[in-house]
């Protein structure tokens, strides 16, 4: 395969390390990737190297990347494209979402009939079983304080939904808003997973999805692997066992979605379940000074750091919470208030501080999509179309004080009514907090800097960052880390993202003007 790779015109850019994990022949590896050491590169000329192999010239099954997000799967589809062209990726090869994979799977499930729609012979009379997934219920209709959940479960192969209730109140679509639209064969990409979990219990049905992956795949390369989840491991054992040439590629030090379900300390028992190889790239590209060099080097040691401190010259600011970003004053503007929780104020918000952001930063908020979601909102254009009428609310927000806050909070409302029918309520502090938050990064006298959480800096890189913490987790840094813990991880990678220098930022810096070389957020090594 060192042909195929070499085909490719970049051989002489790849480390020992990386151009044997990008082209060996061993079926089934693992690829331990940590910062800056090329994991993207590696898994696209991998997926190049699979693509194109000789050997398999006349096998119609696909060569399938995914990842967990979209733009994860973005940057690695450039990557591909890049280094070996549009070909690589004519159908059936691809690059999506396990998310694009689960709902493969269960569409063949039910043209299968081994899971039941409810109502499905009326809703697909022909068979062509053709779901509308959804990335939540938002955009269906806003969210509530309710204690209103639902729960899906299979009456032998039937799928039902049972009406429940939570034991805390929080901001959700309750379960009688859901009911109708599942019944029409709309559903998210949760209750996707959910179901597939649930059939997977039922021997005919795990052994159909053994038998689609054998089908329709010859290699699979699976990206941050250590954010898997128990369904996603049980796929990707699945694959395995069907004889599909698979490659994990990861950090444990990276492991950041606990909160979706990822159950990274079952990496490591699924390679020894599957005896699959492991090959390490050590050599890092993205320290550019021996202090991050060394500091990287210790926290991967278990020693503990304690961080300089500062606040000039820098081009990001990162912290585990947003609400810590927000804290720190107009010198920091965050990229998003907080965790999206579907809201239409809330995304009305969003779309005011995506409209900032996109002028200072050129960088979109954070949860733009999930907002437009939620606001119904289909032309993925209309931030753009809204820019002057969005940049007079933010003239009427500027001058400060609460009577500003308000009359740019009603002339939001007006706006957002141009482009949704979703129905805002009326000015309320619980609504316009957040341009107040906004407010004060609008008369602050320089130029802010961006600010991020962990989750939303993995994958990115700068010259210099710098951090906020909590004392726990200053604490924690100076006692050095474990890769076994969740909060720690996170620690790790705020600390790993820069190219020369970290530092930990103290409250209340009125922040100096930050260097031109500024950002490259999601770009990988």
């Amino acid at each position: 395969m060192t042909s195929a790779l070499a085909h490719a015109g970049a051989i002489d850019d790849l480390t020992a390390e990386q151009r044997l994990a990008a082209a060996t022949s061993t079926s089934n590896v693992f690829v331990e990737a940590g910062p800056g050491t090329g994991k993207t590169t590696v898994s696209a000329q991998r997926f190049g190297v699979q693509r194109f192999a000789a050997e398999h010239r006349h096998d119609p099954r696909a060569v399938v990347a995914v990842s967990f997000t979209r733009a994860a799967t973005y940057n690695l589809r450039r990557r591909v494209q890049r280094l070996w062209g549009p070909a690589a990726l004519t159908w059936p090869h691809r690059i999506v979402t396990l998310d694009t994979v689960m709902c493969d799977l269960l569409h063949d499930l039910l043209r299968e009939r081994l899971v039941i729609w409810p109502d499905m012979d009326t809703l697909w009379p022909d068979g062509s079983v053709v779901l509308d997934v959804r990335d939540s219920w938002a955009s269906c209709g806003g969210t509530v304080s309710t204690r209103s959940i639902y729960s899906l479960y299979l009456s032998g192969r039937e799928l039902r939904l049972r009406e429940e209730f939570a034991p805390q109140y929080a901001s959700r679509v309750p379960a009688v808003a859901v009911v109708p639209h599942m019944l029409k064969g709309i559903c998210t990409h949760q209750d996707v997973r959910d179901i597939l979990a649930l059939a997977l219990q039922d021997r005919a049905s795990a052994d159909r999805v053994r038998l689609r992956l054998g089908e329709t795949m010859r290699a699979l390369i699976v990206d941050e692997v250590f954010d898997a989840n128990d369904l996603d491991i049980a796929i990707i054992e699945s694959a395995i066992a069907a004889g599909v040439a698979v490659t994990l590629v990861g950090d444990p030090w990276q492991a950041l979605y606990l909160f979706r379900g990822a159950r990274p300390h079952v990496v490591p028992e699924l390679l020894k379940r599957t005896g699959a190889t492991t090959l390490q790239l050590n050599q890092s590209f993205r320290w550019r000074s021996d202090d991050q060099r060394d500091l990287a080097a210790d926290l991967r040691d278990g020693r503990g750091v304690i961080l300089p401190t500062g606040q000039e010259d820098l081009d990001v600011v990162l912290a585990l919470w947003w609400k810590e970003l927000w804290d720190l004053g107009g010198g920091v503007l965050p990229l998003a208030f907080h965790a999206f929780k579907g809201g239409y104020e809330e995304a009305a918000a969003t779309l005011l501080l995506n409209h900032v952001t996109r002028n200072i930063f050129d960088l979109d908020a954070t949860y733009l999509n999930d907002a437009l979601t939620a606001l119904n909102v289909q032309d993925r254009d209309a931030p753009r179309q809204l820019e002057p009428a969005l940049q007079r609310v933010v003239e009427t927000l500027r001058p400060g004080g609460k009577d500003a806050v308000k009359a740019a909070y009603l002339e939001l409302v007006e706006v957002i009514g141009t482009v949704s029918a979703r129905e805002l309520r009326r000015p309320h502090a619980a609504h316009t907090g957040r341009l107040a938050l906004l407010q004060r990064r609008l008369v602050f006298p320089g130029r802010p800097v961006p600010g991020l959480t962990t989750h939303q800096a993995k994958g990115g890189e700068w010259d210099a960052v710098a951090i906020r913490l909590r004392d726990a987790e200053r604490a924690a840094l100076a006692a050095g880390l474990s890769s076994a813990e969740d909060m720690h991880r996170k620690i790790y990678v705020a600390c790993t993202r820069a190219h020369r220098r970290t530092i930990e930022l103290l409250p209340d810096p009125p922040l100096a003007t930050p260097s031109r070389r500024r950002r490259s957020v999601g770009r990988g090594t």
